[in-house]
């Protein structure tokens, strides 16, 4: 285990499996903090889409999904989204940063079944930290195949 700063060390720990995140919000990824932000940055660099631009996407898909009630949302072609409706709240894992209903809209290609899931806690760790999660997280979403699902990448870009 890399040796860390006081500050670094305490924003591992939040990042970490507790009772609120179970696995916590790095899957199985062995990376830092910092180069998961910087690696998912590259990609969307890559792509040519910016960050605000596919978190307005995001956004959008998951008030969609919200609106139908548990009803599939076409939101591309191939692509649906539907919302799983939970009670409750999260709290962000950062201090002094709120808390995000639960609910869940899961964003599925059906051509290969490729899909992640959208919460309001995840929509705002991209937002305000340019976090999309470690990889092997439940609710990591891939900045590139998040891009290419919803629409947001050109066809010379792929």
């Amino acid at each position: 285990m890399p040796r860390r700063s006081p500050v670094d060390a305490q924003k591992f720990q939040q990042l970490s499996p507790s009772c609120f995140s179970a696995r916590g919000f790095f899957g199985n990824d062995t990376r830092e903090l910092e180069d998961i932000i910087a690696d998912d940055q590259a990609t969307l660099q890559r792509l040519g889409i910016t960050m605000d631009l596919l978190v307005q996407a995001l956004r959008s898909v998951y008030h969609a999904a919200l609106q139908t009630e548990g009803e599939w949302a076409d939101i591309a072609p191939g692509v649906r989204a539907e919302c799983l409706a939970c009670r409750g709240r999260t709290p962000s894992p950062f201090p002094g940063e709120g808390t995000f209903p639960k609910h869940q809209v899961r964003v599925i290609r059906e051509k290969d079944a490729q899909s992640f899931t959208i919460t309001p806690l995840a929509i705002h760790l991209i937002e305000h930290h340019g976090f999309f999660q470690g990889v092997g997280s439940p609710f990591r979403i891939d900045p590139g195949m998040a891009a290419d699902m919803l629409g947001l990448i050109t066809k010379n870009k792929r």
